[in-house]
This record gives C-alpha cells, structure tokens and sequence, in this order.
C-alpha cells in the first residue's frame, strides 16, 4: 500500500510527469495557433449553384419564351460589351479584346443566365 503514502521521489517524479504533460499539450496548442495564423485553414471551395424556379403550371411555351428571352438578354449584354470595346483605344483595347474572347470561348456567356422575364411578372 505505497501508493497511498508515496515517498519524496515518487512525488517528484509525479509532479515532474505532470507538469511535463502539461508543457508539452500547452506547446501543441501554442504552436497550432502559430501555424494557423501563419498559413491559415485550408480553403474551401464552395461552389454556388443557381437555379431559376417556376410555378408547376409553367407550358412549354412559357419555357421556350423566358430561353428566348435569356438569349436576347445575353446577347445584348454581349453586344453592350463589343460597342464598350469599341469606343476604347490602344492598349487598354487590346486588353479588353483579350478579355472579352477568352470570356467567350470560355463559355462564360453560355453559363451566365440572365433574368430576363418574357412577360412582366402578374401579382
């Protein structure tokens, strides 16, 4: 029955134990906030989805009208776009040109839905 009463060394040792746990989780801890601080979290990516809704008693005919109309939308946004690269000049152009066709041939005028009504919404 030592364990109940423990000697001077036995004490030490315990408390040297401890305490050395309690330094080394503190220092785990320490060192996590450095790190973080410096490099931070890992980014995460989120990637938004948005989508349009409609009421269930939606024809055909009002599909075909809203994609008909998202199709002028994105096209005058593209023709408001080349009249803009129009007006500018020299490198600030070339720029924009650049720009301007990697955003198509990235398919970027493709993804962009526009809301574009066909008729005015009805309250």
């Amino acid at each position: 029955m030592s364990f109940l009463n423990p000697s001077v060394v036995d004490k030490r040792r315990r408390r040297l134990k401890v305490g050395g746990l309690a330094l080394l989780i503190t220092s785990i801890i320490v060192v996590a906030f450095l790190v973080e601080s410096r490099w931070g979290y890992s980014p995460v990516t989120v990637k938004l989805i948005y989508v349009q809704n409609w009421k269930g008693d939606r024809t055909r005919e009002d599909a075909i009208a809203d994609t008909r109309a998202a199709q002028q939308a994105r096209a005058a946004k593209l023709a408001e776009s080349r009249a803009f690269i129009a007006s500018l000049t020299g490198k600030a152009k070339i720029e924009a040109q650049k720009q301007y066709d990697a955003y198509v041939a990235g398919g970027g005028a493709a993804r962009d839905i526009p809301y574009a009504p066909a008729e005015p919404a009805v309250q």
